[in-house]
């Protein structure tokens, strides 16, 4: 259960809704926005776009950026940048025992494509072990 919202529903229409006003606040003020569009939702990058095209901000635009976790969600990524969308792949890095609790949350949160992730991630897990073991030697 999430601290915040009961569903995965309310979490996207607050992370949807959010992007939105941040993209009318940079369309309609002397401000400047940045945005970087950090999602593994198909839908919210759907909609994130929207909201661009509603506001004329063009898809190379400084205020907006996209990306999603390094080895999650190429398809998103690669589509985006083959229309021309600014797109990135973060890596989180950090101690083994910092980052997995991270991965995996992110895995779980996004199940569609964890199945694939989990066991990737075990794996990835198993080999750190295992050079940490040889590099202690």
């Amino acid at each position: 259960p999430s601290p915040i919202f009961d569903s995965i529903e309310e979490t996207h229409a607050s992370y949807d809704g959010s992007v939105d006003f941040l993209l009318r606040h940079s369309a309609t003020s002397n401000l400047e926005v940045e945005i970087m569009c950090a999602s593994h939702n198909q839908g919210s990058i759907e909609k994130a776009i929207e909201s661009m095209n509603k506001y004329n901000i063009h898809r190379k635009s400084p205020t907006i950026c996209f990306a999603q976790l390094y080895g999650m969600s190429d398809h998103l990524s690669f589509n985006l940048g083959k229309h021309g969308y600014r797109v990135f792949k973060y890596l989180p890095y950090g101690e083994v025992g910092e980052v997995m609790p991270y991965l995996l949350r992110r895995a779980n949160e996004n199940s569609a494509i964890a199945a694939g992730t989990v066991s990737e991630l075990a794996m990835v897990k198993e080999e750190l072990v295992e050079d940490s073991r040889v590099l202690g030697e």
